[in-house]
Formats: C-alpha cells, structure tokens, sequence
C-alpha cells in the first residue's frame, strides 16, 4: 500500500485507519470480548491421563467445581480412559500435555513414538527421563518433534481434540528453543492455542525470532501470567495460597494450574518418594476448586471464568 506525496503526519494517519480498528492496541482480553480491565481465568487441570484416581478427580472437577480446563498425558497407560471419559463430557476443555519426562519412582512409561524412533528421549531402561535437564542434553529438536506430533496423534486416536497444547515439567519451554519451534509450529497447524505467558514470549521467543521464521507470532495468543504453587505455597497452606491469588488477580488473561487426584492408594503409589506433587497435595487442589469457599472468592473478586476453546476461536 502506497501514499505517495503525503505529509509525515497525514501519512500515520492514513496509516492507522488502514489497520483494523483498534489492532494496535487491543489486549487478549478484549479480543475475547472483554474489556482491558476484566480478570479472566482459566483454572486447569495438568495431568489427566497419569492415573484413574488423577483422571475421575479432574473430572468431576470439571463437571461440578471451578475448574475449566484439562490437559492429557498421553505415554501414561490411564490416558486412554481420558478419551472414555469425554464421551459423556463432549464440551470438555481438553488439551495435550506434552510428556518428555516420566518423574516417578515405580510408574513408568516409554516416549509414544517408541525408544528407536526417539532414543534421545528415552533412558537405559527404555522410559523417559525423570526431568528436563536430560531431555536437553539428549533429545534432539526433530524427536521432541516426532513425540509430540506421536502424542498428538494418539490422543486423537481416543477420541481427543485438542484444544490446546501445554507442557509437562516445562521442558518445552526450559529446554532448547528449538523445542519451542516445534512447539508453536503445531499449534498453528492444528489452529490451536499454544500455551505462551508474558515471561516465555520475552524471554525465549523474542530473543530468538530468527529461529521463528515462518511461524505469525502476532497470532500468539499472550497470556498475562501463569499461576502454580510451588512446595513453599504448600508448606505455608494451599487454601492460604490459592486465596491469596484470588483476592490479588489483576486484569488481564491468566491460567491458575492445578493437580488434581484423590488421596488414595493408587496416587499414592504412583506419587511414591516424593515430597511434591504427591496424592495430598493433589486432593487439596481438588477440596478447594470444587468448595462453596472458592466459588465465593470467584464471585466476589468479580473473575471471569474462560477456556481454552474461547482463545481458540479468536485464531
């Protein structure tokens, strides 16, 4: 487009009424419909497909608490009763919960598309590693290419749409940027939300935006923050935590993530050795997003609930 023998500041103007109105500026939230100063939420459950105990518990979540979103492991042998699940539940916001590590003691499992296809993902024993660091020293960008679109299609072989894509531990976005390539090239092939805060779009992606090329960035559906209790939020009391966070939310789109599971003898031999992320921890997460109390916080602080799917559309 072409203004030849304007004036510099007709030209801006002319400029501006070419763009679509308010692109400049517009937030995530109000082209969601909102306006700049609404706090909206997700409140996600991480994990589903882990264990039956994770999987009934994220569930019922989703039908009778707070909770409006779920991610799915999928190299963990439960995740194929996610998608028996999601049959009596067709609306559910369920996402792809990208596994490179498999950080249990006795409960484990192989990357999805098999230890010849992706040995850099796998151990001696032929299971994923048990955190990212190993994953970054070993894996290459093409296999954590290959494992994702293998658990992508696996997902969709039990039914599961994704809505979304996430990352387990992290490890796409901590380990090399070119994990991140892979990672947001999916999403827009698929025409998915990849799950991208403030801190990881100026941190990793910018920095790097030549490793980028060919992927619309300005398609990236930002979000303001992403919210998760580490072990001292547990020490010091998750309901302290979590209403905290409630009470301070600012304005903006945010994602509150969550583990959901019962206290029971199959998580906690699952969750076995550890002092984090174990079956209590997970069955507090669960007592407080489906309590009367946490319903009133939401209330109260004037929090818009959203989805996955609801970003989705605006793609």
């Amino acid at each position: 487009m072409q203004f030849p023998n304007l004036p510099k500041q007709t030209l801006v103007i002319a400029l501006f009424f070419a763009l679509p109105f308010g692109a400049i500026s517009q937030t995530l939230a109000e082209k969601l419909g909102y306006s700049k100063e609404d706090k909206l939420l997700i409140i996600h459950g991480d994990d589903v497909g882990v264990a039956h105990s994770q999987n009934i518990a994220t569930f019922e979540a989703l039908k009778k608490g707070l909770v409006t979103s779920t991610s799915m492991m999928v190299p963990p042998a439960w995740s194929a009763e996610v998608g028996v699940l999601a049959k009596d539940f067709p609306d559910a916001d369920i996402g792809i919960h990208i596994t490179l590590t498999n950080e249990w003691e006795n409960f484990n499992w192989p990357p999805k598309a098999g230890k010849s296809v992706v040995p850099g993902l796998s151990n001696e024993q032929g299971f994923m590693y048990p955190d990212c660091p190993p994953v970054t020293k070993n894996a290459s960008p093409e296999e954590v290419e290959i494992e994702i679109r293998a658990q992508i299609k696996a997902a969709n072989q039990m039914g599961i749409q994704p809505t979304h894509l996430d990352s387990h531990m992290g490890c796409i976005f901590y380990g090399r940027p070119e994990y991140m390539r892979s990672y947001l090239k999916i999403a827009q092939e698929l025409k998915i939300p990849a799950m991208v805060n403030t801190q990881i779009m100026e941190g990793i992606i910018k920095p790097n935006q030549a490793l980028f090329e060919g992927i619309n960035l300005e398609k990236i559906p930002v979000i303001n923050e992403i919210i998760m209790a580490n072990p001292e939020d547990y020490e010091a009391g998750m309901e302290e935590f979590y209403t905290n966070k409630l009470e301070n939310l600012k304005p903006g789109v945010h994602v509150l993530l969550v583990h959901l599971a019962f206290d029971d003898e199959e998580m906690n031999a699952v969750t076995a050795g550890h002092t984090t992320y174990h079956a209590s921890w997970r069955q507090e997460d669960f007592n407080f997003f489906t309590s009367d109390q946490a319903k009133k916080l939401i209330q109260e602080n004037n929090i818009k609930l959203i989805t996955w799917k609801e970003i989705g559309k605006i793609l």
